[in-house]
């Protein structure tokens, strides 16, 4: 036996003698309780974190399947709509459909050059959106305003103005990557 040892056994009476304070117990009960509290706080967050977080990329995920991007929908045409125009107008639906047609075909031009300028592309597809959106609203009076014939030509105005608009911005596209070009050429001359 070492010499502590020994001395704790023969003054042992002497150690025990006393009792620590009630508070002393208190304070380590809240601890202990406090301690676990927060282990079992942090973890019921970290789960309904995990639970949120999961409801967000469920909640886009099911936005993002269910909703066209707005450069679609500027590019389609509301078909029930044109039934409308084919019923309230049979003269004027076959034209109609050419320049729909026609409009389709120059926005998947411009969608095909949008890689290279996609902030012009940006730009561009508003004008359009805005256009395609008051030939829609012209859409919807056809069937209860009572002079057709003027509402109708006002749509294929409206039409003619959009293919314009598209054909000059497929125009300025060209321009500019043919300038691109020219300064390339001009820059480290033609091979």
């Amino acid at each position: 036996m070492s010499n502590l040892e020994k001395f704790i056994n023969d003054n042992r009476a002497k150690f025990d003698d006393e009792m620590p304070p009630s508070k002393v117990w208190e304070h380590i009960e809240a601890d202990i309780t406090k301690k676990t509290s927060v282990r079992f706080l942090s973890a019921a967050v970290y789960r309904w974190s995990l639970g949120a977080a999961a409801m967000l990329v469920i909640a886009l995920g099911v936005y993002f399947f269910t909703h066209k991007p707005k450069e679609e929908l500027a590019t389609k045409q509301d078909t029930k709509t044109d039934s409308v125009v084919s019923a309230i107008a049979p003269d004027e639906s076959p034209q109609i459909y050419q320049y729909v047609k026609m409009i389709d075909a120059r926005q998947e031009e411009l969608k095909a050059l949008s890689k290279e300028q996609p902030e012009l592309y940006h730009k561009f597809i508003n004008d359009i959106t805005q256009l395609d959106s008051s030939y829609n609203l012209l859409k919807t009076r056809l069937s209860v305003t009572p002079n057709k014939e003027m509402l109708m030509e006002a749509m294929i105005q409206n039409l003619e103005l959009q293919l314009s608009v598209l054909n000059q911005q497929l125009n300025i596209i060209k321009e500019i990557k043919k300038t691109k070009k020219l300064n390339h050429e001009k820059k480290y001359g033609a091979i």
